[in-house]
């Protein structure tokens, strides 16, 4: 990938320039052309792993699976249709029929284009949260002087912000938001899966599935190539030294030398402010224990855990408040920082910039909803045209007009009633079952304490889960919902790559694996994922796409805590920016835009 020369066409996140010679153009051409053809569908964009990425995680997140629900539907990744070159393989002269002749062909393309299995790149959507096994803070704060505050004047920031009174990403006016209720249906849960189409095992969706075990490093520190775009067989990989090649623009704050979400770049040279929107691996990715390139600027939330998780000492942490405009220096002049809920995972937020009369907001990762983000000032004045918004940095994750996403509160209230009703059968059928919810490390915590509250129930949690949730200054009524013996509740909060058929069998009957003294009759999944948004409809006409088999039930739930095309044309609508940064595929930028704006 190419990197552009101003934020108007900003750069890819590989950053750094490469010699491209005649053959890896028409090369990256031809790929280039069929990842587009394939953008035909959501189900051609997947998870992104990177360098962070555990071998664990990879199993839990990205399960090869073909019983998986939602993961990869056979109307794009038709065996008739090469995704390396694009060719028709139906009409492909000299083709040998049947597996073995469709490998051929994919093999020789993969030769002849300098392709790889770890050359098929993974969507960013996993918000997957990454622990590196070397960072070990001090369990006892007191026995590390270095780690006792907060970057300089950190505490009267948030002292000033009052953080105390504005501690809840959690929204309980959009949990508990009244949606009409549908229809009920007289017909069993069990028929729900009639409605819901089963992927067929396709040569695509096998080496796909191959593709994402391998991509166990990231892109921004494994070079698969070399500098003339070769890649041989036995060859040692390099590790490439992003703090040698220069930031993307798109990760740099126009007027300032701030850097937002850009610590693989980081460097003295560079700057000495960086910004962090939220605590997500594709976010946080280059801070590691050893962390001294500058101060880190976040929220109170992910400055607990970039401490917790990464080891970082917190004299380089400056945590602020929400809604409270701080100081920052840059270069000699003031630049004025204001941070806002961004609504996508707990302590993630937007930043605000001023920079002289210049308003600048960067997004981070968002669920935009107008009528909540309007209520912040500053927004609001956007709106109405009082203040101009010159730069929009937004994350377009589903800048396409086929994302077209349930409301936040419509997805949980309908997850609501599948519960009550699955809740209720089991009862009176005289079932044990246990309901299990998908979520990532951290990221989806809305919707499995919205049902928990409405059945009155605790949540199970493990260890390590209780302790990242323990860091984000939740209210005492909502910790007590949660407890870490699975004895006490049949709720359970699980990776969201155990939702599938293959590993929600281990949790049935008390397995070894599960460690639990009760034994249960059923096990139902909850997988919520914007991904797995459908156009078909449930029995009852719901949003809830669901299958069954034998004793075993998975739903999809169309959750996402990012915005839908329609709420990112919506959000343009509002705020009226002058330009817009993209900061998603960011090479496309301009396709992007104009998509937008159409």
């Amino acid at each position: 990938k190419k990197q552009g020369a101003s934020a108007s066409q900003p750069a890819d996140s590989r950053g750094g320039d490469k010699v491209e010679t005649d053959s890896q153009k028409d090369s990256n051409e031809a790929v280039t052309k069929t990842l587009k053809a394939s953008a035909t569908s959501k189900a051609s964009e997947v998870i992104m792993l990177d360098d962070s990425t555990d071998e664990q995680d990879c199993e839990d997140l990205m399960s090869a699976d073909n019983d998986c629900v939602t993961e990869f539907p056979t109307k794009v990744l038709s065996d008739d249709v090469c995704f390396i070159c694009g060719s028709d393989l139906k009409k492909k002269k000299n083709l040998s029929t049947g597996l073995k002749g469709r490998l051929n062909h994919l093999k020789r393309c993969a030769k002849k284009y300098g392709v790889s299995a770890r050359d098929v790149k993974l969507n960013d959507d996993s918000e997957l949260f990454v622990a590196e096994d070397t960072a070990k803070p001090a369990e006892n704060d007191n026995d590390n002087s270095s780690a006792l505050e907060w970057h300089e004047d950190a505490a009267t920031d948030l002292a000033l912000a009052n953080h105390e009174q504005g501690n809840g990403f959690f929204d309980e006016n959009v949990a508990n938001q009244k949606v009409p209720a549908t229809t009920k249906s007289a017909t069993k849960q069990t028929t729900m899966g009639n409605f819901f189409k089963m992927p067929v095992r396709s040569l695509n969706n096998v080496l796909l599935a191959g593709a994402k075990r391998m991509a166990k490093t990231t892109e921004l520190l494994t070079a698969n190539k070399d500098v003339n775009g070769s890649n041989r067989r036995n060859q040692k990989r390099k590790r490439i030294d992003y703090s040698k090649l220069s930031c993307p623009q798109y990760k740099k704050i126009p007027g300032t030398d701030f850097v937002c979400d850009g610590f693989m770049y980081a460097k003295s040279t560079l700057t000495s402010n960086y910004f962090l929107t939220h605590f997500h691996s594709d976010h946080y990715g280059g801070i590691t224990k050893n962390w001294s390139a500058g101060t880190i600027y976040c929220s109170l939330e992910t400055a607990n855990l970039v401490h917790q998780k990464l080891g970082v000492d917190r004299k380089y942490l400056h945590p602020l408040g929400l809604m409270t405009p701080t100081i920052v220096e840059s270069q000699g002049r003031p630049v004025s920082v204001t941070l806002m809920d961004a609504n996508h995972c707990p302590g993630a937020v937007m930043f605000l910039f001023e920079v002289g009369k210049r308003r600048i907001l960067h997004v981070g990762d968002f669920r935009w909803n107008r009528q909540l983000m309007t209520q912040y000032a500053p927004l609001r004045a956007f709106s109405t045209l009082q203040y101009r918004l010159d730069d929009l940095f937004l994350d377009t994750t589903y800048c396409d007009a086929r994302y077209t996403l349930p409301t936040q509160a419509e997805a949980i209230q309908a997850t609501i009633e599948v519960a009550e009703r699955e809740w209720q059968q089991s009862q009176a059928r005289g079932k044990r079952a246990l309901f299990l919810f998908g979520a990532y490390t951290i990221g989806k915590e809305r919707i499995y304490l919205s049902v928990a509250e409405r059945l009155d129930c605790k949540v199970y949690v493990d260890k390590p889960r209780y302790k990242i949730l323990s860091a984000l200054n939740w209210p005492r009524e909502r910790m007590a919902r949660l407890t870490t013996n699975k004895d006490e509740t049949n709720l359970w909060v699980v990776p969201l790559g155990h939702i599938n058929f293959k590993r929600i069998q281990d949790y049935l009957g008390g397995s070894d694996k599960v460690f639990s003294k009760k034994k249960y009759d059923r096990v139902i999944g909850f997988k919520p994922t914007g991904w797995c948004h459908s156009s078909a409809k449930s029995i009852a006409g719901g949003i809830v796409s669901s299958q069954t088999r034998g004793s075993f039930t998975v739903h999809g739930v169309p959750y996402s805590e990012h915005s839908s095309f329609t709420e990112l044309v919506d959000c343009l609508d509002c705020l009226k920016p002058k330009r817009i940064i993209p900061t998603v595929s960011a090479s496309k930028s301009k396709e992007q835009v104009d998509l937008l704006l159409s």
